[in-house]
This record gives structure tokens, sequence and C-alpha cells, in this order.
């Protein structure tokens, strides 16, 4: 009997359970609040009256209303809640009303200019409003210390505070979505490449079919005719004669009964390893020359500024096998550099060059980035692509070189032959596929 206050225990091999994540509350009911708060407190300052300003007090009110309401438009236009918030107060104290401070009112639009991405924004006007406060708090004769050693010290605290939470906001926000959109472009490496695998497969399976089975039918017509031969010859002898040629059409069907045994097996294992979702006519249409641009859009979406330079000629075949590799060396290249670099900016680079010592062309192939450099340990996963593209490359013909120039970053470089093909194929190594027209031993 199990208890219902204890958790249901799993099958084993089953992932955890994990908990439900709590819905957060909708983005108009957090500016609501925050309109509020900042109404709050505004009006909390002018009751206060610490000043003991001339002006009537219930003035001020409708102004501290208006910097809540201010609030309510900080997600769509970040810049202009806050330009509208730093003349609002300017024209506040200009009113000679109660004090309210600088640094609270204004702290939920810096905020919010500097989580939209416009730090800049925020810290100009952060900067402007408390240089005209010191000024014209000194040029009305208010003590210096208490000004500067006081109030501009605490000012300065709070604005920055608004501003480096927000800043700190926008750049996880940011590092979050690169790195969604470098784990999606890695994912589609790894199952590119898994693609390309299972196609290599399944051509060496063709290749075998064709000189295994084929060899093994060739053979089984080949020894039928004798054996109908030696079965007409039964009808014409007799006696002795007519038991060897019993016995000859008997060696002949033994011989046929094997070698269609042995192309039925070829067959079923041919068969079994061509079952699956997708052939390899889809895998060789992805990794093609002219859907470059499809990589570098892919990169770009994910915040990197991605400079794409293809120059080649006309009637350079995009599904080619060199076209293929240069297509994996540039996806590798593009997802190193979003996942390891630490860069803004890349730049990729493809150019048909002439051969150096060999007759024909090279497909070159340069992804050079503005980051960090390479890093003193290399991850396991980094390590594994940059040795499956010089082993990739290497079968072609080609090179696969990593550097850091002078200017900084990182680059990768490939050479690839145009006219290369990819490996040969592997010899079958099946039973009975010997030279035409012999049997199987």
């Amino acid at each position: 009997m199990t208890s219902p206050d204890l958790p249901h225990e799993r099958p084993a091999g089953s992932p955890p359970a994990t908990r439900a994540a709590r819905p957060s509350p909708p983005p108009w009911l957090i500016d609501a609040l925050l309109g509020f708060a900042v109404f709050d407190v505004v009006a909390f300052a002018i009751a206060a009256d610490v000043g003991g300003t001339r002006a009537d007090p219930w003035v001020a009110y409708p102004l501290a209303l208006v910097l809540g309401l201010l609030v309510l438009g900080r997600r769509r236009f970040p810049v202009g809640v806050l330009v509208a918030t730093a003349l609002v107060i300017c024209a506040y104290y200009t009113l000679d009303l109660p004090a309210i401070g600088l640094a609270l009112p204004v702290s939920v639009a810096l905020y919010s200019a500097a989580v939209a991405g416009r730090l800049g924004w925020a810290v100009g006007v952060a900067a402007a409003l408390v240089v005209a406060s010191t000024y014209f708090r000194l040029a009305e004769g208010d003590d210096v210390r208490y000004v500067v050693g006081y109030e501009l010290a605490t000012t300065v605290a709070l604005m920055a505070a608004a501003i480096a939470l927000g800043h700190g906001a926008f750049a996880r926000r940011q590092r979050d979505e690169q790195r969604r959109h470098a784990d999606a472009l890695l994912e589609q490496t790894h199952e590119l490449e898994a693609a390309d695998r299972l196609a290599r497969d399944r051509e060496a399976v063709a290749r075998d079919l064709h000189d295994v089975v084929g060899h093994h039918l060739a053979v089984v017509s080949l020894h039928a005719g004798v054996a109908r031969e030696a079965l007409d010859d039964v009808g014409r002898a007799d006696g002795a004669g007519r038991e060897d040629a019993l016995a000859a059409a008997r060696a002949e069907l033994d011989l046929v009964r094997t070698s269609a045994t042995a192309a039925l097996a070829d067959l079923r294992a041919t068969v079994r390893s061509l079952r699956g979702p997708s052939g390899p006519a889809g895998v060789a249409e992805q990794a093609r020359l002219d859907r470059l641009g499809d990589l570098a859009r892919t990169a770009r979406a994910a915040g990197l500024e991605v400079t794409l330079d293809v120059d080649l000629p006309a009637g350079t075949p995009d599904g080619s096998a060199a076209g293929a590799a240069v297509f994996r060396v540039v996806q590798e290249g593009l997802t190193n550099v979003l996942r390891h670099a630490g860069a803004r900016a890349a730049v990729v680079r493809v150019t048909l060059e002439p051969a150096t010592g060999t007759p024909g062309d090279v497909l070159a192939v340069e992804v050079r980035d503005d980051g960090r450099g390479a890093p003193g340990g290399t991850s396991d996963r980094e390590g594994f692509g940059l040795r499956g593209l010089r082993e990739r490359v290497a079968v072609l013909g080609g090179t696969v070189t990593t550097d850091a120039p002078d200017g900084g970053g990182f680059r990768l470089r490939a050479r690839v032959p145009v006219g290369a093909a990819g490996p040969a194929p592997a010899p079958a190594g099946a039973p009975g596929n010997e030279a035409a027209g012999g049997g199987p031993a």
C-alpha cells in the first residue's frame, strides 16, 4: 500500500519528472505595478515636503501621475519614455515644487532603456540630468559639501545601479538567444553529418548490390543454362551416360541453389540497411554551395554580423562533392564562432583558385572572426568538429588549416579540388565475387 503523501515511483529508465514552470505575470501587469510604484514614491516625497517650498504641493501630484503613466509605454518606446521622463522632471523643478529627488523618478525609465539595448541613451540622459541638477543647485547657493559629497554620490549610485541592472538583463538575454541559435545550428550540423554518413553507406550498399547480387544472378543464369543442357542429355542418353547427365544436372542445380541463397542473403542485408525515413538524394540537396546564404542568415539571426563573399564563375557545380565539403566547412566555422569565439562579426569568403602542382582548380574557403582567438583548451565537441572537417576534406584531396591572424580573431581555411568525387568504393568482399563466368568456390 502506498501513501498518498509519497511520490509515485517512476519506471526504471524513464526520464526524471520536471516541475511545471509557474506562469509569469503578463507584461502589462508588471508595467502597471511599476508605474504605480513610481507614482507612489513621488507622491510620498511630495507629501513629505522636506524642503518646505512655497508652491502649493497639490499642483505636484498631476506631474507625479504623469511620471507613473509614462512607465506604461516603456517596452514599446523605451527611449521616448526616458526622454519624456527627464523633461517632466526638469519641468517639475522649474515650478518650485516639493523636492522629489532625481534618481528615483527616472530609475525605471533608465532601466527600461538599458534593457532594450539603448545603453548610450540611458547613460547620456542620466549624465545630463546629474550635470544640470548639480549646476542649478550650486548656482542657487546650496551647500557644496552636501550637494557634491552626499546628494551627487547617492544620485549617481542609484542611476548607475538601474542602468547596470538593465544592461545586465539585456546582455543575459542576448547570450541566451545566441546560445539557442548556436545550439540549433549545431544540432542541424550533427543531423546533416549523420545523414551524410547514412548516404555514404547507402551508396556503398548500392555498389555492393550491383557487384555482388548482380554477379550472383549472372552465375545463377549461367548454371541454370548448363543444368538445362544436362537435362536434355538425360533424354538422349542411356545407361551410364544417363547417370552421368543426371549427376551433372544435379551439380549445376546445386550451384544454382547456392548462388541464389547467397544472392537472397545479400539482398536481405541490403534491404535492411536501406530502410529509413529518407534517402541520399535529400541529403545531397542540403549541402550545396547555393545554400551558403542559409547558413549566413541563421548566424545573423543569432546576432553575428556575417559578411558572405562568394566569388565563383558561372557553371561551378553547386551540388558536387567539393561544394558539399565547402558547405560543411562554412557551417562548422560559423558554429564555432557562435559558441566559442565571443565574436561580433565573421567574414566568409569562397573563391575558385588555380591549383598548384596539379591540374584543375580548387575551391578556397575562409571563415574569419574578430573574437578572442583560439582558446587554450579545446572541448571534445570542437575537437571532433575540426577533426571531422580535416577527414572530410582530406578524402577529397584537400587541406584544412587554422590559425590566429595578426589582426586578431580566429581563421579557418580549406582548399578542396573541384574535380574531387569522394573516396573510391571498398571491395564488396562477399562470397562468390569472382571473375565473370567463374562459379563459386
